[in-house]
């Protein structure tokens, strides 16, 4: 997953840095690099966000929002948000349940309740790292027989097999795709991802990782892959960080 940029806003000072702190430590904690600003003024927020010049990018992925502020209330910065990006989520941070539903108009990720703040937060930020780890990226391919160019969702692939001078790429869907790539050529486009070799013939995507276990792999479709005795502890120590970045308590 890329860095995160995240903004927090909040009138009180005390409640900004603890709520910054609480993200940070659970980002850490999943291995996810992230940036945090604070606004202790719902108007420095807004200002940034109205006045920022056509065509630059809105910088944060994530904004935490308390609803009643001063000025300018977190549902005003909120649809100013909207108005320069859709792609960035907001997360509103605020005693005020009973206007839960008329954030919706601003399409917000989640809404936690200040009085169950550990418990919505962590449950909200393990959602939303789930999510971005969903997004679509994608491996364009050749086929073997060089008839096709196919575009496939990383999220998509199951797993990689080298057999002879055929690499197939195992898909949810179960189809298997045979194409034109060494398994290196494999494995060096999908560095990024939670894809990793296990085996000198295989590529397995965590994400389809049922059990691991002393010499092998058990996938959620019931297959099992090799796990060579030198990848062994590189493969176990890969899930483990895998498990804690999508959440899972270990």
């Amino acid at each position: 997953m890329n860095k995160i940029y995240f903004a927090v806003c909040d009138d009180d000072e005390i409640t900004c840095d603890v709520v910054c702190r609480r993200i940070f430590a659970i980002f850490k904690k999943c291995g996810i690099e992230a940036s945090g600003a604070k606004y202790f003024s719902s108007a420095t927020l807004y200002n940034h966000i109205a006045y920022s010049r056509e065509g630059e990018a809105y910088k944060y992925d994530l904004v935490f929002l308390d609803i009643d502020m001063p000025k300018y209330s977190g549902m005003d910065v909120a649809e100013e948000i909207r108005k320069k990006s859709a792609d960035t989520d907001i997360i509103f941070v605020s005693n005020r349940e009973d206007r839960v539903f008329e954030t919706f108009s601003v399409q917000p990720f989640g809404f936690i309740r200040k009085n169950c703040f550990t418990e919505d937060l962590n449950a909200t930020l393990r959602q939303y790292i789930q999510k971005k780890l969903a997004q679509e990226s994608f491996l364009v391919v050749h086929t073997n027989n060089n008839s096709s160019t196919l575009k496939l969702a990383v999220s998509d692939i199951v797993y990689v097999e080298s057999m002879r001078d055929h690499q197939y790429i195992k898909l949810g869907s179960g189809e298997k795709v045979d194409v034109r790539m060494t398994l290196g050529e494999i494995e060096e486009k999908l560095a990024s991802f939670d894809i990793v070799r296990v085996h000198k013939s295989f590529l397995v995507n965590y994400k389809y990782v049922q059990r691991l276990e002393t010499s092998e792999l058990l996938l959620t479709g019931g297959e099992r892959m090799p796990v060579s005795r030198n990848k062994a502890r590189d493969v176990k120590d890969g899930y483990l960080k895998y498990l804690r970045k999508v959440g899972y308590t270990l």
